[in-house]
């Protein structure tokens, strides 16, 4: 039997709490070297924002994942590493995290119908992020620990997805990733050059298109994005610079100032 199987939501819960830290750790550049179909359920340091996204589960794992709690609260109470930090500059802080997510949006536009095995095109627009990367996943449900790539429905993905980053110019660096004779037709697409800027109210927008071929089973279907971002590294006092290296959020590796956001999922007939 499977042990996992047989865990209760509070095992779970206590499992994530003590998680050691090697196995928490966030990806603060994306996972740029996980170039494969991803899912929410990975992205263990991102905090949600919907709890719409963790309906289900029981009142205290909602919580937990919320990011009221996961990183709001952290920061207003100096814990970790923003202990370190001014008052103020907390303030700051926990200021321009909050404008981040209050900006950010994710939306997917697709048919609302087709004919077993008819291709279809669909697009993730989405917004803000603080950058170098965001990351967006075609998945069939907006709920963080029951996503999974449309496949599971029937659906094929055909190609590589078109990835549009904020300068409007098509990008394929991630899915270049791949190793050779690989195909490329993953549900997931991470966009490079993404910076916003709080101070003049900039979020960038970026696309992901990708084509599908229908399910061969009549029926209901229903397709959604997950939207990952980051938040801290877009504030002046949320940055931690590195020499020869990327910045950290202020956090740092244990921070969960990543993000998850789901678009509203947009309901395909297949008949």
């Amino acid at each position: 039997m499977n042990v996992t199987a047989r865990l209760t939501w509070p095992a779970l819960l206590a499992v994530t709490l003590l998680l050691p830290v090697d196995l928490a750790l966030a990806y603060p550049d994306g996972p740029t070297g996980a170039v494969t179909d991803l899912a929410p359920t990975c992205a263990h340091c991102h905090a949600s924002l919907q709890r719409d996204s963790l309906k289900g589960t029981p009142e205290a794992f909602v919580n937990f994942f919320m990011v009221e709690n996961r990183h709001y609260k952290p920061i207003e109470e100096g814990a970790g590493e923003y202990k370190a930090m001014s008052p103020e500059d907390r303030a700051r802080l926990l200021r321009d995290v909050k404008a981040m997510d209050a900006a950010a949006s994710v939306t997917l536009t697709a048919p609302t119908s087709a004919r077993p095995g008819q291709e279809i095109t669909v697009t993730v627009t989405a917004k803000g992020g603080a950058g170098p990367v965001v990351g967006m996943f075609l998945v069939d449900t907006p709920l963080r620990f029951q996503a999974r790539s449309p496949a599971g429905d029937g659906w094929l993905i055909v190609g590589p997805p078109k990835v549009v980053g904020p300068d409007g110019k098509e990008q394929t660096r991630w899915i270049d990733g791949r190793a050779p004779g690989l195909k490329k037709n993953a549900n997931s697409a991470v966009v490079y050059g993404v910076k916003s800027d709080l101070e003049k109210k900039e979020f960038p927008e970026s696309k992901a298109t990708w084509t599908l071929k229908a399910p061969q089973e009549p029926g209901t279907y229903t397709l959604t994005a997950a939207f990952h971002y980051g938040t801290e590294k877009a504030s002046p006092v949320g940055r931690v610079e590195r020499p020869g290296r990327s910045p950290l959020p202020r956090g740092g590796f244990e921070s969960r100032s990543g993000r998850i956001l789901f678009s509203q999922p947009v309901t395909v007939t297949v008949r």
